[in-house]
């Protein structure tokens, strides 16, 4: 190795370190002090006595499986109109000819710079309008209506696509519908990862939304664990800290997890991205 690449290469070991240390700390910070006790207080390394208790505490102590069924249907409903609705989208933007479709895609490129404080007041006007305040409906209407950006690479990426593959199978009698589910989705595997990814961690981390339509019984756990009040029966008084942070790394379990079961997907699908680009 060349004394120049050799440098590069310790030099970015070091940041990526450094980026580690800072994302890690933190977390580390906060698994440990879910173990402590209620009436200890803050520790920087693991206490003496681990209280896993606490993690019971912050599944028992509030409706905790009701606010995560919530959660588990706003994910649901968002994840899997983002994976079919806007990569059906994506390809007719990329494949599809009609008249006035460039015009309609910088409408499309110019809602992803519009943010999306701007159009929450309008928007909750509609659906008060519709009378479905309270209802999961407004994740469903929203996800019809597909998301900009997800559109957008799902159609940069398919335009990467070689068009014989379609017209082959064109030839072979396929509609639409077998060449969207039988040859361009398995192409596009690695890409439908990422837009899944995507969709479940905003959905998963969603606070605004729910707090704006859904009333305190549909509650999310984004919502319901900065606005429960964790109370120990036995000692109103106690620090309940502990079993505050015992549910968010909880509540963080299920991105982290879909991290690691998604990670050579989301590596590959980014590196495509990056070549095609």
């Amino acid at each position: 190795m060349k004394s120049k690449n050799k440098r590069e290469y310790i030099l970015w070991f070091m940041c990526c370190i450094i980026c580690t240390v800072v994302f890690a700390v933190p977390l580390l910070y906060s698994f440990a002090n879910s173990l402590r006790s209620v009436y200890e207080g803050s520790v920087m390394g693991l206490p003496k006595v681990l209280h896993w208790e606490n993690y019971k505490y912050a599944v028992t102590l509030i409706p905790f499986f009701r606010y995560l069924g919530s959660s588990c249907i706003i994910v649901a409903i968002t994840v899997f109109f983002g994976v079919t609705v806007d990569f059906v989208y994506g390809y007719a933007f990329a494949r599809l000819k009609a008249k006035g479709k460039q015009a309609l895609f910088m409408v499309l490129l110019a809602q992803m710079m519009i943010p999306g404080c701007a159009i929450s007041i309008p928007q909750y006007i509609a659906f008060s309008n519709f009378g479905i305040k309270d209802t999961y409906w407004i994740w469903i209407l929203t996800g019809m209506a597909g998301s900009a950006f997800t559109i957008f690479q799902y159609k940069q990426y398919i335009e990467g696509i070689t068009k014989e593959i379609e017209e082959a199978a064109f030839v072979d009698g396929c509609g639409f519908f077998r060449i969207i589910t039988q040859i361009y989705v398995p192409i596009c595997r690695n890409i439908i990862v990422i837009g899944m990814f995507s969709h479940l961690t905003t959905a998963w981390g969603d606070y605004m939304t729910p707090f704006m339509y859904l009333t305190e019984r549909k509650y999310p756990l984004s919502i319901a664990l900065f606005n429960q009040a964790y109370l120990l029966p036995n000692d109103p008084s106690a620090n309940v800290e502990p079993i505050k942070l015992a549910a968010g790394i909880l509540f963080a379990l299920v991105p982290v997890t879909a991290f690691f079961l998604c990670q050579k997907q989301l590596v590959s699908g980014v590196t495509a991205g990056a070549v095609k680009g």
